[in-house]
């Protein structure tokens, strides 16, 4: 080695050709050695507490059973983003997996198929059987319990993977008949159902007067009744129930039915009778301003309880309920009678008042007014037998899940789209079709992990390649310069 160390000192240092050469060589060398290991696409080495950017091996024995082979596009995202960093392992683990990244510009075919733009950044995984869009959004999550943000990046790659290749999917049924909000192009409830269908569900309609209960119905949906169920159709949900169906049931208070009041829905009390329940006929106005948006009284931003439903939900873990009244539920005793539990998860701040009739000034409290809080949301299990549950999700609003236009201060906006409307149904779809994700992956972000942008990429490699290459010159150029100097 000394002699080698010699060798380039007193020869190929002293010789100007022959110094460039070496530097030329070395450099080379260099190229070399990096096109190797690139072309060998080792993995990445994850320093990272949590494992961000590393597959767990709860994924990946998972991902081994996958037979179908799937299609991972990436619209928006770089070489170095976590998702595509954890894309590029699936398809280590289990070969029918692919990658690929997409400009949204350079294939508007895929963009159009997905519903991309050139400035969306979201995930769709397909097979051949169908497939789901993740928007970047959903990649992370708020803990409620914790105040901590989540990364479930992993977890939402690999159910979307285990989604897209199931054989069967949930079917849920929108009830039709009486006057509900439906799922057509023009109704309110399109969008959702649209969204209920891009998480891997079946949606269709269901008219109880003209046909039987399908044999297979994981979730029946019923939006705001403002006319009567007949005896027939009243059989029909009662055999539903009692065979442990789960419902999902949205109401608006019955005063702003246009032709019924909650006096006269005989039947569609029955059926709310069998969880010890009903719907109020005036609404709930907020006087917390932390807990109304835009300083309005009946838009209430409600407090959640952190449950089974509410857990994933991401930003600021709240929703936005327009108009809402309140769910009266029966006491403890008869709840027992009944063989039914009632867990709320949805309230309003305890400042919040219910009004029977808002005819009069919502901004000012009567005394007539009931003091809060209110129960706006509840999960209800009515145990049938030992074998047997039907769960009931009921929330005394409709107007936040719809498509509608409303105007919020200058602003207009759909209510499914405020803070987390939509998210706080599709959970509840997943958690009554026993279709919560399949694993849970939950990366703790309280030390944010970092991304360069591409301009601080390239900073990056002009530090790591020229700087030593100016080092180098800077070398030669002194070098040559005593040499001249020694002369």
């Amino acid at each position: 080695m000394r002699k080698f160390i010699k060798l380039i000192k007193e020869k190929w240092l002293r010789q100007t050709s022959l110094t460039i050469l070496l530097v030329a060589i070395i450099l080379v060398i260099f190229l070399l050695v990096n096109k190797i290991f690139d072309n060998l696409n080792i993995a990445p080495i994850d320093f990272t507490k949590e494992k961000v950017y590393s597959l767990s091996d709860e994924s990946k024995k998972e991902i081994e059973k996958v037979e179908l082979n799937v299609t991972m596009y990436f619209f928006g995202y770089t070489e170095d983003s976590t998702a595509v960093v954890l894309g590029r392992q699936y398809h280590d683990v289990n070969d029918k997996i692919e990658i690929q990244i997409i400009d949204a510009e350079e294939r508007p075919d895929l963009a159009t198929q997905y519903g991309a733009n050139s400035t969306d950044q979201l995930v769709a995984v397909s097979s051949n059987q169908r497939y789901k869009v993740i928007g970047a959004s959903e990649m992370y999550t708020y803990d409620n319990s914790t105040y901590e943000t989540i990364d479930i990046t992993e977890q939402k790659l690999t159910n979307a993977i285990l989604d897209v290749t199931i054989a069967k999917k949930p079917q849920v049924y929108f009830l039709t008949g009486h006057g509900e909000y439906g799922i057509e192009n023009t109704s309110y409830m399109y969008t959702l159902a649209q969204q209920i269908m891009n998480e891997i569900n079946d949606v269709n309609s269901l008219d109880l007067l003209s046909s039987d209960m399908p044999e297979v119905c994981d979730v029946l949906v019923i939006v705001n009744p403002i006319q009567d169920f007949t005896d027939l159709e009243t059989e029909k949900i009662e055999n539903y129930i009692n065979n442990g169906g789960n419902i999902i049931w949205m109401q608006n208070p019955y005063l702003f039915n246009e032709n019924t009041s909650g006096s006269n829905l005989v039947n569609v009390n029955k059926i709310l009778s069998l969880y010890g329940i009903s719907f109020s006929k005036g609404i709930v106005c907020e006087q917390s301003s932390a807990n109304m948006l835009a300083g309005s009284p009946e838009l209430i931003i409600p407090e959640m309880s952190y449950n089974s439903i509410v857990k994933d939900i991401y930003t600021d873990g709240s929703i936005v309920m327009l108009d809402a009244g309140k769910i009266n539920t029966v006491d403890s005793e008869a709840l027992t009678n009944l063989n039914v539990e009632a867990s709320p998860f949805i309230q309003s701040s305890e400042a919040a008042f219910y009004r029977e009739d808002p005819t009069s000034s919502i901004y000012t409290k009567l005394d007539t007014d009931e003091e809060g809080p209110f129960v706006l949301g509840e999960v209800l299990t009515k145990k049938i037998n030992d074998e047997k549950s039907s769960n009931l999700i009921a929330i005394s609003n409709a107007l936040f899940a719809t498509n509608a236009t409303i105007q919020i201060g200058t602003s207009y906006a759909t209510p499914i789209a405020l803070r987390n409307n939509r998210d706080i149904l599709l959970n509840s779809v997943a958690y009554l079709s026993d279709r919560e994700d399949t694993i849970r992956i939950r990366k703790d972000l309280g030390v944010v992990t970092y991304t360069a942008t591409q301009e601080q990429d390239n900073i990056v490699k002009i530090i790591i390649f020229g700087v030593p290459v100016l080092i180098i010159v800077v070398g030669i150029i002194i070098t040559i310069y005593r040499k001249r100097r020694n002369k």
